[in-house]
C-alpha cells in the first residue's frame, strides 16, 4: 500500500468550500416572538443553553466541541426565544439555525460582533441568523461527532447552484471534498464518498436498495429540498450503505408560505428550441393553532444537451440521462403539535421522471478504438419505454421531548420505487445473452426510533431500526433482428424475463451511543450497533444461460463499534481521533443474476462488507477564518461483490483506502468571502485468491479535485464564481485498459452565479461552464459501457434563470 505520509506530502495544497450566508427568515413563527421571563445565572454556555431550553421550550441541537469551555453571562429579563438565544450566544462566534419554532441548531459563524458593543445592542443590530430546517436527523442528535466532517447546503444555496449544474448530484460533488466528480447523467454510479458508497436519506427514509442501481439522488425535485446535510466518513448510524458517508435530505417544512416558482434554461453553445427547458412550481400552506399543512408541486421539462462545439449529446447507454425528459414532483406535509413537548408529522413525496427523446446513441462508434470517436446522437429511436424513475414514499414521525425523562424521535415509513434503464446489447456476455432492458421494482417498509437522555455531562442515545425490503429486477427482451436491421434504433419487445428473482431482505438492529463532555475541552463518544439480516428468494431461471437455480435463504449478523476522542484547545484550535466501523449489505441480486445450476446461497460469497475507518482531524475556527483538515484510512477484508465487463467473474477483494481532505475559508470583509476545497484519495485492492496489491479503478477512487469560490454578499444580492478542477490520473494496470481503468485527462471549468433576495421572493441566475470548455467528464472518460458509446462530452455553456414570488 502507498505510504500515507507520502500521500500527505504529495498533496501539499488543499482547498475548501464553505457555505455562504443566507438571509434571515422573513416569516417569524409564534414561538420566535413569544416573550418569556428568563432568570439565568452565570455558568458555562452548555449549562445556560440547557436552562434556556427548559424556559423557552425550544430544543437545542449543538455539537459539544462548539460550546466547550465557553462562559455565559447572566441573562435576566423578558425576551422572545430568538432574542434570549442571541443574547446567550453573544460574542461566541456561533449562529442559531432555526429548524422551526420548536428546535434550533447551533453552528459556527464566520463573523463576530465587535467587543466594544454591548450585547444588548449587538443582538438588535446584527442579522446573521440562518433559518433552515434540519428535521432532527440522528446526526443532529449528537451523533455527527462520529464523522466530524459535515457540509450543510440550504434551499437558497440549492436554488443558486442549480443555475450552474445539470442535476443534484453535480451540485453535491462540487461542494463536498472526498466525493468523486459527477457526470451529467441520471446516475450516481461512480459518485463515491472516500472511495465507498454514500447512503442517501430523504426525511430519514433510505433511498438505497439491496440491488444497487445508483439512482439514489434522483428521487425528488431540488426545489422541494430545505437542507442537505452530508456527513463524510464511514459509520453505521443509519445501518447499511454508509461505508463512505451519509447524505440527509430534508424536505420543505409545513408553513403558511404561498410561493410561486418559475425558471428556464438553455444551451448557449447552440441556441435551439429543443435545447430550451423550463420549471414551474407552486407551494401553498396553512397554519392554524396547533396544525400546519403545506403542499409543493414542481414540474420540469428538460431540453436537449449540447457540447461546447454545438453538437447534440448522445444518450448515455448504460445508466441513462436527463435530457429530453419531464419531471413531476409532489410533496406534502401535515404537522400537529398537541403540546409544547410533542409534535406529529405526516409527509408524502411522489416523484416521477421520464424521458421522451427521438435520439439514440449510434452503436457504430463502439467498433472503433476507444477515444477515437465521441458518442454520436442519431435521430429515429423506436423505444416505447425509455429511462424512467418513480418514487413514492410516506413517512410518519413523532417527536416528544419528555418520554419517561427521554427525548424521543420515532418514524415509520413506506416506499415504493420503480426505475427503467436504457436497453443493453448483452449478447456477447454469458450473463445476459439478449438485448434486454432491465428495471427495478422495490417495496420498502421501515421503523426507526431514537431515545436521548442527558444527565449532567453525560448523554445516552439508543434505539432500534427495522427495514423490510422486497425487490425484483425483471428485464424486457427485444428482438435481435429488428435491432440489427435498424442499426440499433428499433426495439421490438418479446416480453419480460427474470433477471433477478424477487428477493426479501429484512434487517433488524439495536444501537447505543454514549457521550461524555468534560469541563476541560475533552469529549468522548463511544457506541455499538448490532445488525441482523435475513435474505430469501424463490426458484428462478437465469436470463443468460437459462440455468435452473433453487431458492434459498441466508442469515448473517455483525456488531459494529465506534469511538471518538475530541479535544478543544484555546484560541479556536481543536483536534479529534475517530474509529468507526461501516456496514454494507452485499449486492445479493448481482450474484443471483449470474448464478449457475450449482449455485448455493449458503456457500456463496454473500457476506456483508464491514469497513474499519480511522480518521484524524484538525481544525481552526477564528473570527473570520475556518480551516478543517482530515486524514483517513478505510480498510475492509471483503469489498463489495464485483462484476467487471458484464461477465461471470464475481470477486470480493480486500481493500485499503487512504485520503486527505481540506476545507478553508476566509471572510476579508462582511461582504467578500474566499472559500477553498480539495481532496486526494488513493486506494488499493488485493484480488481474491492472490497476494498482490493493485490500484483500484477510477469508478471507486477519484482523482485529485479542488475548487476555489469567491463570493460577494451585499444587503440583498450576491455574486459568486467558482473554479472547479479535476486532475488527470492513470488507472491502467501495466499500461492496459480495462473496466474503469483508463488514463484520464484533467479539466478545469468556471461557473458564475448571482442571486437577488427580496421580502417578496428571489431571482437567481447561473452560467455553467462559463468559458465554454470542451472536455469530457471523468465518468465519460472511464467508459461505463466499455466503448465509445459512453464517451460523451460535457455540456457547453448553459444558462439558467429562476424566479420565486412569496404571496
Amino acid at each position: 500500500m502507498k505510504s500515507f505520509p507520502k500521500l500527505v506530502l504529495a498533496s501539499s495544497i488543499f482547498l475548501a468550500l464553505s457555505p455562504s450566508q443566507v438571509q434571515a427568515d422573513t416569516i417569524p413563527q409564534q414561538q420566535y416572538i413569544d416573550v418569556k421571563q428568563y432568570q439565568l445565572s452565570a455558568s458555562t454556555l452548555k449549562q445556560a443553553l440547557a436552562e434556556y431550553s427548559k424556559v423557552s421550550g425550544v430544543q437545542i441541537f449543538v455539537s459539544d466541541r462548539l460550546v466547550s469551555g465557553i462562559k455565559a453571562e447572566p441573562l435576566t429579563g423578558n425576551y422572545s426565544a430568538k432574542e434570549a438565544l442571541n443574547l446567550l450566544l453573544g460574542n461566541a462566534a456561533l449562529k442559531a439555525i432555526w429548524k422551526n419554532e420548536q428546535a434550533v441548531v447551533i453552528k459556527k459563524s464566520l463573523t463576530q460582533i465587535s467587543e466594544t458593543k454591548s450585547k444588548q445592542s449587538a443582538v438588535r443590530e446584527k442579522a446573521t441568523v440562518e433559518v433552515i430546517e434540519v428535521n432532527g436527523s440522528r446526526t443532529q442528535q449528537g451523533l455527527s461527532s462520529l464523522s466530524r466532517q459535515t457540509t450543510i447546503i440550504d434551499n437558497d444555496m440549492l436554488n443558486r447552484e442549480l443555475g450552474a449544474s445539470a442535476n443534484l448530484a453535480q451540485i453535491i460533488a462540487k461542494f463536498v471534498p472526498g466525493m468523486a466528480p459527477s457526470g451529467q447523467t441520471m446516475t450516481n454510479f461512480g459518485l463515491t464518498m472516500r472511495g465507498r458508497n454514500l447512503l442517501v436519506l430523504i426525511d430519514g427514509v433510505p433511498m438505497n436498495t439491496n440491488r444497487n442501481v445508483s439512482r439514489d439522488l434522483f428521487n425528488i425535485h431540488a426545489a422541494q429540498i430545505e437542507t442537505i446535510e452530508v456527513v463524510r466518513g464511514g459509520n453505521a448510524i443509519y445501518g447499511s450503505g454508509a461505508t463512505g458517508g451519509v447524505m440527509y435530505i430534508t424536505t420543505r417544512k409545513a408553513t403558511d408560505v404561498v410561493q410561486t416558482r418559475f425558471g428556464f434554461g438553455s444551451s448557449l453553445s447552440q441556441v435551439q428550441a429543443d435545447g430550451f427547458g423550463y420549471h414551474l412550481g407552486q407551494s401553498v400552506g396553512l397554519v392554524k393553532d396547533n396544525f400546519a399543512f403545506s403542499l409543493d408541486v414542481d414540474s420540469q421539462v428538460t431540453g436537449g444537451y449540447y457540447d461546447a462545439n454545438g453538437y447534440r449529446l448522445a444518450p448515455e447507454p448504460s445508466q441513462g440521462d436527463l435530457f429530453d425528459s419531464k419531471q413531476l414532483s409532489i410533496q406534502a406535509k401535515a404537522r400537529y403539535q398537541p403540546s409544547e413537548e410533542q409534535v406529529f408529522e405526516l409527509g408524502m413525496v411522489s416523484f416521477r421522471s421520464w424521458q421522451d427523446t427521438d435520439f439514440a446513441s449510434d452503436p457504430s462508434v463502439a467498433a472503433l478504438p476507444i477515444y477515437q470517436s465521441a458518442a454520436k446522437a442519431i435521430r429515429g429511436i423506436g423505444l416505447d419505454q425509455q429511462n424512467e424513475a418513480k418514487n413514492l414514499m410516506v413517512n410518519l414521525a413523532w417527536y416528544d421531548q419528555d418520554v419517561y425523562g427521554h427525548a424521543l424521535s420515532a418514524q415509520a415509513y413506506a416506499r415504493q420505487y420503480e426505475t427503467y434503464f436504457y436497453p443493453f446489447d448483452g449478447r456477447p456476455y454469458g450473463g445476459w445473452g439478449h438485448i434486454a432492458q432491465s428495471f427495478l421494482d422495490t417495496k420498502v417498509y421501515g421503523l426507526r426510533t431514537l431515545l436521548t437522555k442527558e444527565v449532567s455531562q453525560h448523554r445516552f442515545n439508543y434505539g432500534i431500526d427495522v427495514n423490510l425490503e422486497q425487490t425484483a429486477m425483471p428485464v424486457i427482451v427485444y428482438n435481435s433482428d429488428a435491432y440489427d436491421k435498424s442499426a440499433g434504433l428499433n426495439f421490438v419487445s418479446e416480453g419480460e424475463r427474470t433477471f433477478m428473482p424477487e428477493t426479501d431482505t429484512n434487517s433488524h438492529a439495536f444501537f447505543a451511543q454514549y457521550t461524555y463532555n468534560s469541563m476541560f475541552g475533552l469529549t468522548l463518544d463511544a457506541g455499538i450497533r448490532r445488525e441482523k439480516v435475513d435474505v430469501s428468494f424463490d426458484n428462478f431461471i437465469t436470463l443468460g444461460q437459462g440455468f435452473n437455480v433453487d431458492g434459498g435463504d441466508l442469515s448473517y449478523s455483525d456488531t459494529l463499534l465506534n469511538l471518538t476522542l475530541d479535544y478543544d484547545f484555546d484560541h479556536g484550535f481543536g483536534t479529534y481521533l475517530a474509529f468507526n466501523q461501516g456496514f454494507e449489505l452485499p449486492d445479493v441480486g448481482l450474484q443471483l443474476r449470474y448464478a449457475n445450476e450449482a449455485f448455493n446461497i449458503a456457500s456463496s460469497t454473500l457476506k456483508p462488507v464491514t469497513s474499519d475507518n480511522i480518521e484524524l482531524g484538525m481544525r481552526y475556527y477564528g473570527n473570520n477564518s475556518q480551516i478543517d483538515v482530515s486524514v483517513f484510512q478505510s480498510t475492509s477484508d471483503q469489498g463489495r461483490v464485483k462484476n467487471e465487463n458484464f461477465g461471470w467473474t464475481l470477486r470480493r477483494d480486500e481493500e485499503e483506502i487512504q485520503g486527505i481532505e481540506l476545507e478553508a475559508s476566509h471572510a476579508f470583509t462582511n461582504q467578500f468571502n474566499l472559500a477553498l476545497m480539495a481532496s486526494k484519495i488513493v486506494g488499493e485492492e488485493k484480488p481474491e485468491g492472490t497476494q498482490k496489491w493493485q490500484d483500484m479503478n477510477g469508478f471507486r477512487i477519484p482523482p485529485f479535485k479542488a475548487a476555489i469560490t469567491l463570493s460577494y454578499q451585499a444587503d440583498d444580492w450576491m455574486l459568486q464564481t467558482r473554479v472547479n478542477h479535476v486532475a488527470s490520473e492513470d488507472y491502467r494496470l501495466a499500461g492496459k485498459d480495462g473496466f474503469g481503468r483508463h488514463q484520464t485527462k484533467s479539466y478545469t471549468t468556471i461557473d458564475l452565479m448571482a442571486q437577488v433576495e427580496k421580502p417578496w421572493g428571489s431571482i437567481s441566475a447561473g452560467v455553467e461552464n462559463l468559458t465554454n470548455k470542451d472536455y469530457f467528464p471523468l465518468y465519460s472518460q472511464l467508459l461505463r459501457n466499455n466503448n465509445n458509446t459512453s464517451y460523451i462530452p460535457a455540456r457547453g455553456t448553459n444558462l439558467t434563470v429562476s424566479y420565486s414570488y412569496n404571496w
